[in-house]
This record gives structure tokens, C-alpha cells and sequence, in this order.
């Protein structure tokens, strides 16, 4: 039996705007305990944004940048300006080993699930430890 990706994405995907600040960006991320946040305009995937991209993006407060600049930057840079557009997807009928070869490959931790154009879920690297693991599970 070929496992596909829907057997595995996570359905249950907050995502954001490309008008959503970092800020915005930063509190979902530890709210929600998530590193991947699709980016839609009404419900079309138009980008991704990672724990990285908010990273490289903040400010340091060791480069002298004072905490009030810091706050500024944060609520003033909307997340489509950092965002990767148009990121690399699949669809929930690909063979999960399609999206196993993808994140190892070009070493994502997430891929955007669509159909169409249409966000559907997201496979991440723990929806694949999840997969391994009942497969190794099995063979127990």
C-alpha cells in the first residue's frame, strides 16, 4: 500500500497574511509551538515563513539597536516582505515518499500541502518522525 501524504499532513494549519507583522508571526509561533507558517491571501498559499526567516529578519539588541527600535521593526515589517513566495508544494495525493525525497533534498523542515492552489494541510519533519515511527512500530 503506497502511504500518501494526506495519510499523514497535519489538517489543522494557522496561517497569516502577507500584511501580518513579524511581531504577529513571532507570538503565534510560540503560542501555537509551531516553526512554519503558510502565508495566504484569501485562500490562495502565496508564501511560507519560518522560525528562521524571523530570525534573520529581527533586529539584534547586541548590534546596539535599543529594545523601543527593536519593538518598532517587529510591528512595523509585515511578514511579506520576508516571507519565501511561492514556496515549493505538494498535494495530499502524493506518495509520502515524494515528500520525504523534497524536505531531504532541499532540506525543509515543512512542506505546504495544496490542492489547486487551495492550502490544505502542511507535512512537517515530526508528521514524518510520526510515520516512521508506525512503521518501525510494525515491524515490533
Amino acid at each position: 500500500m503506497t502511504r500518501k501524504v494526506r495519510d499523514f499532513m497535519s489538517t489543522k494549519v494557522v496561517t497569516l497574511t502577507p500584511e501580518s507583522t513579524m511581531d504577529e508571526a513571532v507570538v503565534l509561533e510560540m503560542r501555537m509551538k509551531i516553526r512554519h507558517i503558510p502565508i495566504l491571501e484569501g485562500e490562495t498559499l502565496v508564501g511560507i515563513v519560518t522560525d528562521r526567516d524571523l530570525k534573520r529578519a529581527m533586529p539584534s539588541l547586541l548590534t546596539g539597536t535599543n529594545r523601543e527600535q527593536h519593538e518598532q521593526v517587529m510591528k512595523s515589517t509585515k511578514v511579506g516582505q520576508i516571507m519565501t513566495r511561492s514556496p515549493l508544494t505538494t498535494s495530499p495525493e502524493a506518495p509520502l515518499k515524494e515528500a520525504v525525497r523534497i524536505l531531504c533534498e532541499e532540506k525543509f523542515g515543512a512542506l505546504p500541502v495544496v490542492d489547486g492552489t487551495k492550502l490544505v494541510g502542511i507535512i512537517t519533519e515530526t508528521d514524518l518522525l510520526r510515520a516512521f515511527l508506525q512503521a518501525l512500530e510494525r515491524e515490533a
